[in-house]
């Protein structure tokens, strides 16, 4: 047994003897300082990693120790990073900025300096990920400062001022997504309902996903709805509010057929119309009219499940004569005759002696005259203001309640769609 240790010790001894003294000179030395700090002034190209350490020959077959009696030594970390990195730096001269990122991160892995950090940004930047890149960035400053304490990467400004631009060109990459809505002027919130972007119409930049978008308006019916964004694709979206109820009903009638009934000065039926027509709560106008007709109007308030009724009647804008005025005025003609003779019969009578057949026969005759005279005054006075007060409509035109209307469409109030009126009967 003793002597196997003994053969053991003399054959490591002659291997080592062996091995080169330069090429253990080239061998990397343990050290705890970290690589040289990140450039200082950003750069159009990619860092390149320091090339790896020669890697010592293959001893003779004679001289190898067998795996079983020596173990291999694991290369050093910082070796690995620095091919990685020269990897990267190829890479990234032929124009393969995603791969180079990737292998300046995979070097971060090995070993953390903040020039693979710096330099995968670069590469990121370059392969137009600009949210990425300024992640990267970040953490560039956020190591330098962490390794050299406390203190700040001589070009920390200048990155502060890139990573500002890269988080604009992240959002103008994003796709473009416009939001409409029927009426405009509707709030927007989107993917959090408290916070408001805008207003409808409203332009903005969102990533590629599922969102969801919420609309205010007052007097509208709150509107949420999710839609879907995809990559490189402009999407314009468009929604119609529904108006809260609110509503009244107002019904006209009227003695005219075929009259328009205007609300707010909008034609919104044609008579005979029963049906009570829905409007806004508040006070409305409401217009009667036809040809030849007088227009008559009147504001209405309407309160919200209520039915309100208007009344409005209209007469002829220009009445003809009728018999009523003839002969009103032909009785007050003949009952101012007829007082008048009447007068003239009692003035003859003073002028008799009361006790003559004369002084009676006057008398009589103008009692008869006074009263004549004054009932023909009466009645053509009556007449007259009957004349004066009727509304004269033509029997054609008169609404009857044995017609059946047959409806028409016209449009509704305030752009309520259209309501039916009646134009014509059997």
């Amino acid at each position: 047994m003793m002597r196997t240790t003994m053969r053991r010790a003399a054959l490591a001894a002659l291997v080592g003897a062996m091995i080169p003294a330069a090429v253990l000179a080239q061998a990397p030395q343990p050290s705890d300082a970290p690589p040289p700090p990140a450039p200082v002034e950003p750069v159009p190209e990619a860092t390149a990693a320091p090339a790896p350490a020669p890697v010592p020959a293959v001893m003779p077959e004679a001289t190898a120790i067998p795996a079983t009696e020596v173990s291999p030594v694991a290369e050093d970390p910082k070796d690995q990073a620095r091919a990685m990195a020269a990897q990267g730096q190829a890479l990234y001269d032929e124009g393969k900025y995603v791969e180079a990122a990737g292998a300046f991160e995979k070097a971060q892995t090995l070993f953390a300096h903040p020039s693979n950090l710096f330099n995968a940004a670069k590469a990121w930047e370059k392969a137009a990920e600009y949210e990425k890149a300024g992640a990267t960035y970040k953490a560039y400053l956020d190591l330098y400062k962490a390794q050299n304490y406390g203190a700040d990467a001589p070009d920390a400004a200048d990155v502060a001022r890139t990573i500002e631009v890269l988080k604009e060109k992240a959002f103008l990459a994003l796709p473009e997504v416009t939001i409409d809505s029927d009426p405009t002027g509707a709030e927007i919130y989107v993917n959090d309902p408290v916070k408001v972007l805008g207003t409808t119409p409203y332009q903005t930049h969102l990533p590629a996903g599922t969102h969801k978008v919420f609309l205010q308006k007052k007097g509208y019916q709150g509107f949420e709805r999710e839609f879907v964004v995809r990559s490189r694709d402009a999407l314009r979206l468009n929604f119609a509010l529904e108006k809260i109820k609110n509503d009244g009903f107002v019904r006209v009638k009227t003695n005219i057929r075929k009259a328009r009934i205007y609300i707010d000065g909008k034609v919104v039926a044609v008579s005979p119309f029963t049906e009570p027509l829905p409007v806004e709560a508040g006070v409305h106008q409401v217009v009667v009219e036809k040809e030849d007709y007088t227009q008559e109007s009147q504001a209405v308030t309407i309160r919200a499940g209520t039915v309100t009724d208007v009344t409005l009647d209209l007469k002829l804008a220009n009445k003809s004569f009728s018999w009523r005025g003839g002969l009103g005025i032909t009785s007050l003609i003949l009952g101012g005759g007829s007082i008048g003779a009447a007068y003239w019969l009692q003035t003859m009578a003073n002028k008799e002696w009361n006790t003559s057949d004369d002084f009676k026969t006057y008398r009589k005759w103008s009692y008869v005259g006074y009263g004549v005279g004054g009932g023909l005054l009466a009645i053509g006075t009556a007449l007259i203001i009957w004349e004066a007060a009727r509304s004269e409509v033509r029997s054609a035109d008169l609404v009857k309640d044995d017609r059946i209307p047959i409806p028409v469409a016209g449009p509704a109030p305030v752009g309520q769609g259209f309501v039916l009126g009646a134009v014509a009967s059997w």
